[in-house]
């Protein structure tokens, strides 16, 4: 069997909600696109790599980014959903994948949690630390947190030693490292004045954290790359890497467990050499 490019985009539209009948048009919509699908960027998904947000507010495959974003309604909903559903605890909203806003379901939150954290504990930072995984600015920040969270970003700065502005790169990258890390994660936006409250992940998302816990590093990737294939109808060993950051051996062993329960098949794409698998009978 041979696929072609545009019969994989055609159905990547029913299931990334690319379509008008399925527009999302509200914040209740928002929440019902992101368990449905179970995991999406916020705003960009080049090359249609995972479901977006934003395609969905939009209802189109390939809408226009707009000039002027603070007046345009589909940006200005997937911005009032990255407020107010992780304020909810309604679902995860961070940099967890591909080190981009993205948003997982609870119902995935542990699996992405497993693969990520592992089976760490709260003092987990100063080991990742020492080890030379956590850079020693996420290290102060991870302590200033050990006395009280969450925090504002003015008071985690002032308590971290990061208050003065020549210090805010160090302090925005040690943030970006400790969201992907899931050390940490924004809960709420404030706009008078401007500023995010941030606690420690283990705490927010205490019950997903709990449930990781029941899951080999397998059976995340199981249930992960599974939901992945059928979101996407078909993709590559590439594709996976590009995305989540596996290393191949996990990939390929994810892949012939699929193909094994008959989830998977091998499948051609035109004008490609590398090797694609198809999900199911979704072609």
């Amino acid at each position: 069997m041979s696929l072609t490019r545009e019969e994989i985009e055609y159905y990547r539209d029913r299931t990334f909600w690319r379509t008008p009948a399925q527009q999302v048009r509200d914040i209740p919509g928002a929440l019902r696109f992101v368990n449905a699908t179970g995991f999406c960027f916020a705003f960009t998904a080049r090359r249609s790599e995972l479901p977006c947000l934003w395609h969905a507010a939009c209802g189109e495959r390939h809408p226009h980014y707009p000039e002027h974003t603070h007046s345009d309604p589909y940006i200005g909903l997937v911005w009032q959903a990255k407020d107010d559903l992780p304020a909810q605890k309604a679902l995860y909203y961070g940099k967890a994948i591909k080190a981009r806003p993205a948003m997982i379901s609870l119902a995935f939150l542990p699996a992405f949690y497993r693969l990520i954290a592992g089976g760490r504990s709260e003092e987990s930072y100063i080991a990742d630390y020492m080890a030379g995984a956590l850079s020693p600015a996420a290290r102060r920040i991870m302590e200033a947190f050990s006395q009280r969270s969450p925090q504002i970003t003015a008071e985690l700065k002032l308590n971290s030693g990061y208050a003065h502005p020549r210090k805010r790169a160090e302090f925005d990258r040690a943030m970006a490292e400790l969201q992907m890390r899931m050390y940490v994660c924004k809960i709420a936006e404030f706009y008078d004045p401007f500023t995010f409250l941030w606690e420690q992940f283990h705490l927010r998302f205490a019950d997903q954290v709990a449930q990781a816990a029941c899951l080999s590093l397998d059976e995340a990737r199981h249930l992960i790359l599974r939901r992945y294939f059928k979101l996407m109808g078909a993709a590559s060993a590439t594709d996976i890497a590009g995305l989540f950051k596996w290393r191949p051996g996990d990939i390929a062993s994810g892949l012939q467990h699929l193909v094994a329960e008959g989830e998977l098949d091998p499948v051609q794409v035109e004008g490609e050499r590398k090797m694609y698998y198809k999900f199911g009978d979704a072609f």
